[in-house]
């Protein structure tokens, strides 16, 4: 018993270095992720939309009548539906286009972002928790949490495959695709979290 401890201590350590190393190099880390099994381009994924869901959750509780038994998630579901309609058609261009980066690069990119959007939503939640302990009057203040963790969320998953991209591919084509990307991504989420920006003005 006292044996293993210290090992799975270690292990433990292991696995966080190597996700903080994948944000830190998302260029190289996407690469390597690439060669192995999809089950180690998927874990990372998974683990960003858990982080992301339930900081976004949490956030979604805070109303200015107190806290909800029901989160609103409009913002939520404005970052998934985002992804479920940007990442597919990035993918057939990068195809169509001939770009130096095969689909599981892209994959292990937006992976990696994902990751990367669960850690960013997590470290800012104590920020929205004081935000929302001295604005206790402010509606406003109030209701930002629900919309700026999933949007913080967003654009902490459109920059890594951007840095992954231009990284790998330093050709025109490549340098439009990651823009458009980036900008449909924010395009789709604001098209769809617009009602959630107007509540916060009433």
């Amino acid at each position: 018993m006292g044996s293993a401890s210290p090992t799975a201590a270690v292990g433990r350590l292991d696995l966080i270095h190597s996700l903080m190393r994948a944000v830190d190099r998302p260029a190289r880390e996407a690469l390597d992720m690439a060669r192995r099994p999809l089950a180690a381009t998927l874990a990372p994924a998974l683990l960003g939309i858990f982080l992301v869901a339930a900081s976004s959750a949490t956030a979604g509780f805070v109303s200015s009548t107190g806290l909800r038994f029901v989160p609103k998630l409009d913002a939520l579901r404005a970052v998934f539906e985002a992804l479920l309609v940007v990442v597919p058609g990035t993918l057939v261009f990068a195809i169509y286009l001939r770009l130096r980066l095969t689909t599981r690069v892209l994959l292990a990119a937006t992976a990696i972002g994902l990751l990367a959007a669960g850690l960013v939503a997590t470290c800012v939640m104590p920020l929205m928790a004081f935000l929302v302990l001295v604005s206790r009057d402010a509606p406003l203040v109030l209701a930002l949490p629900a919309v700026f963790v999933p949007g913080l969320a967003l654009a902490t998953l459109a920059a890594l495959p951007v840095r992954v991209i231009t990284s790998l591919d330093s050709s025109r084509a490549a340098w439009w695709m990651s823009r458009a990307f980036a900008f449909f991504l924010g395009a789709v989420f604001l098209l769809r979290v617009h009602s959630s920006f107007l509540t916060l003005w009433r």
